[in-house]
């Protein structure tokens, strides 16, 4: 073997093979056979460099490249070992099988594998089989499907008590056998394209996903309202309806902050139309609900009805816009009938759709568009691999395109709400790992049945795991009819998570929190109002996913690493370091089992305390769930209100937990774009010895809040609101 080193990259020749290794950081490594793959279909932040120390010792039977905290021993089969502080972590090997380019990852005592994004699984992935080929199942049921609407080729490994990452960056189909026909081998296939991956190493969990989130695109920053409770339907007919939903919200006094329409808005499913006979007035409409403090949201499909008397797809096909077999446009059945696919990958196509896209959002005051059926999603089969989306002198067949054929349609979208200076409002089915950075997700077509409630808790985490922090599942489900009970339990388990919306299926009973008794349509506003209530808390969260790739909504791990108890924990979340969420999700259940770790909590449902490090058998009777907070702990809330309008929320709450605590606070208009012009706030806060501090310590923006409230357990002062000070409490 021959070893060429060049600035911080490597390169080692044996015969006629090359294996590189690019460092990109001292936590980030890239590793490619012969040639990286073409990457012009995302957008990765490789300008991660740093200069790195390492040193070189060879001999005749393999190279040891030294670092710091790791090495990397390497072979002549280019089959190389990773370890870290001198402990084996994982052996990885690259191999040819079956006309496939296998990379194998074997790993040693006490293993779990997770992430991969959406699957409908647990958070341990161990034992089954994968793939990322973005696919519209809405019969999903649970882990034996291999492939939904998302394809994200990053792992969370663990191996001999340590962690690492491993992303594969191809968009091409990767099938994933985790450790299931060898108990602790991962054997990641393709066969389109040689070796390829980036690794991880970090010391912590939380350095690995960061990292792994530096390279493929922190999640963007989304609107303070965007926290707030989304309302949706397949599918509210008409401007009539959804006014009366809007008042009946107000009327029972349930926060709204969105409502969503479904497809049956469009005039026969074109996107960028309205039925003028049920939407007769759209901007009146918009005007009134935000009056109202309600924002609407629409779905945009990704087929276009072939119709010559529609502009869009006339001007498409007119200029050769499609995606095309034989040379002919590509015609599939959609929600529209016969159905052509725009090539969303050719630039001009999306300036095209943006322009359209953008007249009408600012001509019916449209606050955000849903998109779905982007995997490209059809009804006659799957688009064939062949089908072309070749764009100038880029050759492209489906079989490469498909799994980013969402992330590119949401990419017409860019620079709509931002040449406003608004944040979008922009998510997605199908996604690929770089898709965050444009857009946010949910989890596509669940049903209403309590094991997709139980399986919504580990699908959301390991897609935060996967760098989508911002995500969430339909509450109540999708397909199928609701009862009582199930939504109670759903409303009461989704509290905190990132993205929380109700939505239903046409034909499917209502769903509306008021649409069920009493009893039911209270614990939906207890819980709605309390999320409300943590606002700022969850606002610090968003801030902290878009500046460093931490998660919003984790696995018990994610903090606890060390607590050998919180790896198999899937019915459980955390929310930030200082939440614990531990709901019901089995039926006809009225006590669980809550494991909390290292600390003193507190259930604020009943103000009980327990020690951590502990197990606890928890009654929760419908309308009570799980919800500990870490004691000596403060907590950024607002007080109660029904729209997460920032400018007009005037009071910040300081509730404080125990008899110490601190905490950082971030403030903005929670809207605009200027945060990326340094126009915010960080606050710093610390209870001790019955002293609160205060301290502004990056202040450039004028702040909307007038009054300070301050909570301990025996005492509340309200001030007026100062940048800086101390107060005896």
């Amino acid at each position: 073997m021959k070893i060429i080193k060049v600035n911080n990259n490597l390169r080692i020749e044996n015969n006629d093979k090359n294996l590189f290794l690019e460092i990109l950081n001292n936590d980030c490594f890239h590793f490619y056979v012969d040639q990286p793959n073409p990457i012009d279909l995302i957008e990765l932040n490789r300008d991660l460099s740093s200069d790195s120390f390492f040193e070189i010792d060879e001999n005749d039977e393999y190279i040891t490249v030294k670092f710091e905290k790791y090495n990397f021993v390497i072979y002549q089969d280019f089959s190389l070992e990773i370890f870290k502080k001198n402990r084996l972590v994982s052996k990885i090997k690259l191999d040819m099988l079956d006309e496939k380019y296998v990379t194998s990852l074997e790993l040693y005592n006490d293993t779990r594998v997770f992430g991969l994004g959406d699957k409908m699984a647990f958070l341990d992935k161990r034992g089954y089989e994968y793939s990322t080929w973005n696919t519209d199942d809405p019969t999903h049921q649970d882990e034996s499907y291999k492939a939904l609407y998302k394809s994200i080729n990053y792992l969370l490994v663990k191996s001999n008590d340590d962690y690492f990452g491993c992303f594969f960056p191809s968009t091409y189909r990767y099938d994933y056998d985790i450790c299931k026909y060898s108990e602790n081998v991962i054997n990641v296939s393709n066969k389109y394209v040689n070796q390829d991956f980036y690794l991880f190493l970090g010391d912590t969990i939380k350095k690995i996903t960061s990292s792994y989130s530096s390279l493929v695109g922190h999640p963007y920053f989304i609107r303070y309202k965007m926290l707030g409770y989304n309302q949706s339907r397949w599918t509210y007919a008409s401007s009539k309806e959804v006014m009366e939903v809007v008042d009946n919200f107000k009327k029972n006094d349930i926060p709204l902050d969105y409502i969503h329409l479904d497809i049956n808005y469009m005039d026969g499913f074109r996107d960028f139309t309205f039925d003028k006979n049920n939407y007769e007035n759209v901007k009146e409409l918009t005007t009134k609900m935000k009056e109202e403090g309600v924002d609407l949201i629409v779905i945009n499909d990704a087929g276009i009805k072939q119709d010559d008397n529609y502009d869009i797809y006339a001007y498409l096909e007119k200029n050769k816009l499609f995606g095309k077999l034989n040379n002919e446009t590509y015609i599939n059945e959609v929600w529209p009938g016969d159905s052509a696919f725009p090539n969303y990958f050719d630039e001009e196509c999306k300036k095209y759709i943006n322009n359209k896209a953008r007249e009408f959002i600012l001509e019916n005051g449209i606050s955000g568009i849903w998109n779905d059926m982007n995997e490209p999603a059809s009804f006659k089969g799957e688009l064939p691999l062949d089908v072309d989306f070749s764009y100038g002198n880029r050759k492209l067949l489906n079989e490469e395109g498909h799994n980013v054929y969402g992330e590119h349609m949401v990419k017409s979208l860019l620079g709509i709400y931002e040449e406003q200076n608004i944040r979008p409002y922009i998510f997605s089915r199908a996604a690929s790992a770089t898709t965050a950075k444009y857009a946010f997700v949910w989890n596509g077509d669940n049903a209403s049945i309590w094991h997709h409630l139980k399986l919504s808790i580990p699908q959301i985490l390991s897609l935060s795991l996967s760098n989508f922090m911002i995500n969430g599942v339909d509450v109540g489900g999708f397909n199928l009819d609701t009862n009582k009970q199930l939504y109670c339990r759903w409303i009461e388990s989704a509290v905190f998570t990132p993205f929380l919306r109700n939505h239903s299926s046409i034909g499917t009973k209502k769903q509306e929190p008021y649409s069920f008794d009493e009893e039911a349509k209270e614990i939906s506003k207890r819980y709605i109002s309390l999320r409300y209530t943590f606002a700022p808390y969850l606002y610090n969260l968003v801030y902290r996913v878009n500046k460093y790739g931490e998660l919003f909504a984790s696995p018990m791990f994610y903090h606890y690493q060390d607590d050998l108890n919180c790896l198999d924990i899937n019915d459980q979340y955390m929310v930030g370091k200082n939440i614990i969420v531990a709901p019901i999700v089995d039926k006809d259940t009225y006590k669980r089992i809550v494991y909390l770790p290292k600390g003193e909590w507190i259930n604020i449902i009943n103000n009980n305390k327990y020690e951590g490090n502990n197990y606890y058998i928890v009654d929760m009777p419908l309308g009570e769930t799980g919800i500990f907070i870490k004691n000596d702990s403060i907590i950024p809330m607002i007080n109660n209100t029904l729209h997460l309008d920032k400018g007009k929320i005037y009071t910040l709450v300081l509730k404080i937990y125990g008899n110490t605590g601190k905490c950082e606070i971030y403030d903005d208009d929670g809207e605009s774009m200027d945060y990326k012009k340094d126009i915010y706030n960080l606050y710093y806060v610390e209870y001790y010895d019955n002293t609160l501090s205060f301290k502004t310590y990056y202040h450039n923006y004028n702040t909307s809040y007038k009054y300070l409230k301050i909570i301990t357990d025996d005492k509340e002062k309200i001030i007026p609101f100062e940048y800086n000070f101390e107060l005896k409490i």
